[in-house]
């Protein structure tokens, strides 16, 4: 097996460039056969089928504050601002 250059000289290809060149062919087929199954699949509406209900909804990270956890926590909020020698500037809850 053999071949030209682009300056007219020939030149010899090692043995192994055959089966090389045959592999890629082969694998190329391989993927539009593959591609082509996966399309009809998926045009056909075969490709995804769920048993069972699928959610992809997160919980809530937080969870609401209790009323004697919210003034708990604006103790100690007043007594770090206290601590650090700064006014209290809370506004009243209406």
């Amino acid at each position: 097996m053999g071949g030209e250059s682009g300056s007219g000289e020939l030149y010899e290809y090692e043995p192994w460039y055959k089966y090389g060149i045959g592999f890629l062919v082969i694998e190329a087929v391989i993927a539009v056969a593959v591609s082509i199954y996966a399309l009809s699949m998926g045009f056909s509406g075969q490709a995804v089928q769920f048993k069972k209900k699928v959610t992809f909804e997160k919980p809530a990270a937080i969870e609401s504050i209790k009323p004697e956890q919210c003034k708990a926590l604006e103790r100690q909020y007043q007594a770090c601002i206290r601590d650090a020698g700064r006014p209290i500037t809370l506004s009243p809850k209406k």
